[in-house]
């Protein structure tokens, strides 16, 4: 790992310092998110510490059995009760989940605890940052904090941090799978973690009208270029407005593309708030989306990322097929 032991343990320490902690993620919460999340907090809770998730709006289909018992609004009153802040999985401070009331400069002047897994973070906690790029996810790394605390790691936290884990490294099939991941994977099944509801809630639980919608994507919609190196699709809103599909689910759809035979990279792009939603995925260390993903001001991994694109989606996607293409030339 990249981090000294000693930082885990500051970090450890100052969580179960605290009295009373107010857990924020990055908006559109995927099972990294919400598993870094709701683990923390029922750790920390276990332990004797008062703890709350925030999450604005709603979370996704795939999984509600599996989370529940957030906040999605408080008061600034209510706000003030907590002593810590802490954010779970977020790379920037555009994605945090906030109340519309709080900045990050306020943020950032609180006694706020950034953890994180992301290459090129750029919350910069005025307190406390780790941030991890050879965790396979936040997941993977609070089990590192909490463990180095030299506490139990509870089942029902187990099986929050598993889902997280499950689902950023697709069940262990993707790069970011290292062998201190499955040890970790190993660990969390010893502690009561069981995979199979966590399997079938998040990946064999999906919708008939999602089914509809993907058919209709990939018939209709799905393009390539760079002599079929790229994948990709434009969601037009129709099509969602079609088969009633929330875009919020679309955790997953883009391994529709890149389960395609000679896809190196995969992509959607759709409308979102602020403009074309860019999500990116590469099979291969090569050919990294990161760079191409920072070049449009967005941010994630280097096989997984994405970006706002501030324009049409005719305009956003030529401008990013033409980056993309570049790593082929």
């Amino acid at each position: 790992m990249s981090f000294s032991a000693d930082i885990h343990c500051q970090a450890a320490e100052l969580l179960l310092a605290s009295k009373k902690v107010l857990i924020f993620t990055h908006q559109r919460p995927d099972g990294d998110a919400l598993g870094s999340s709701f683990g923390l907090k029922y750790f920390l809770e276990h332990n004797g510490i008062k703890a709350e998730v925030f999450i604005p709006g709603s979370i996704p289909h795939r999984h509600t059995k599996l989370f529940s018992g957030f906040f999605s609004r408080i008061s600034a009153e209510e706000l003030s009760t907590f002593d810590t802040f802490a954010a779970v999985d977020c790379a920037n401070p555009a994605r945090l989940g906030v109340p519309d009331f709080l900045t990050i400069d306020a943020l950032r002047q609180s006694r706020f605890i950034n953890i994180d897994h992301h290459g090129g973070n750029s919350m910069e906690s005025g307190f406390f940052n780790l941030v991890s790029p050879d965790s396979s996810s936040c997941c993977e790394l609070l089990v590192d904090i909490l463990t180095c605390a030299g506490k139990e790691i509870p089942e029902k936290c187990a099986q929050f941090f598993m889902t997280g884990m499950m689902t950023d490294t697709g069940c262990f099939r993707f790069s970011n799978t290292k062998a201190h991941t499955l040890r970790t994977a190993a660990l969390l099944l010893e502690a009561g973690a069981q995979l199979e509801p966590i399997v079938n809630a998040v990946f064999f639980s999906k919708p008939v009208t999602q089914m509809r919608f993907e058919n209709e994507l990939m018939q209709n919609h799905l393009k390539f270029a760079s002599e079929g190196k790229i994948a990709y699709a434009v969601i037009p809103d129709e099509l969602t407005e079609k088969h009633n599909f929330n875009i919020k689910e679309d955790e997953g759809l883009i391994d529709l593309l890149r389960e395609i035979d000679g896809v190196i990279i995969a992509v959607l792009l759709y409308h979102g708030p602020g403009g074309i939603k860019i999500s990116m995925r590469s099979k291969d260390s090569r050919f990294p989306v990161g760079p191409v993903a920072r070049a449009f001001n967005g941010g994630g991994h280097e096989l997984a990322a994405g970006a706002t694109f501030e324009g049409t989606a005719e305009e956003a996607e030529k401008a990013l097929i033409a980056k993309l293409s570049d790593l082929f030339a």
